[in-house]
């Protein structure tokens, strides 16, 4: 599976109305002590809205447009990251999301300078942009320095 970047890839209303939502004040995020390995001084903050075998948020159905649009049959799992501005643009380490092939989707949901590292291609993140990747492949994220934090939503499913 190639990588993919869709821009616009929710229609403006659906995305101003998960984006209102997601980076709202009542939204809860969870704190986590490490970034992809422990310990590597970095920490940030999640929310799962799902998780096989079957762990849903009470926020799940705010994504079922997006699992319409993206014709998942099945989902591994749906979280949203986001990492604080801790005063430098830095790299994270190489991860992959699951041993095995299968289907991600990676939506941005604010605009920042924090890239995400693919072999052979750096995608940096837009408001409302999408990659569409195998999240089997190696691949990081990065913290920011141009805003207070960078916020994603990761899909990985069949």
């Amino acid at each position: 599976m190639a990588i993919q970047i869709i821009d616009n890839f929710l229609e403006e209303q659906e995305f101003n109305k998960l984006n209102n939502i997601i980076m709202g004040d009542s939204f809860p995020w969870y704190y986590n002590d490490f970034m992809t390995k422990w310990p590597d001084n970095k920490f940030y903050f999640t929310h799962t809205f799902y998780r096989e075998p079957g762990i849903q948020s009470n926020w799940f159905d705010i994504w079922l447009p997006t699992i319409q649009k993206l014709k998942c049959k099945s989902i591994m799992r749906i979280k949203a990251n986001n990492y604080t501005w801790m005063g430098s643009k830095e790299k994270n380490d190489l991860h992959t999301d699951y041993p095995f092939k299968h289907k991600g989707c990676l939506l941005y949901i604010n605009d920042n300078n924090g890239a995400t590292y693919f072999k052979e291609k750096t995608v940096v993140p837009k408001a409302n942009r999408a990659v569409l990747f195998d999240p089997s492949i190696p691949h990081s994220s990065s913290l920011c320095d141009d805003q207070k934090r960078r916020v994603t939503v990761n899909f990985n499913y069949f």
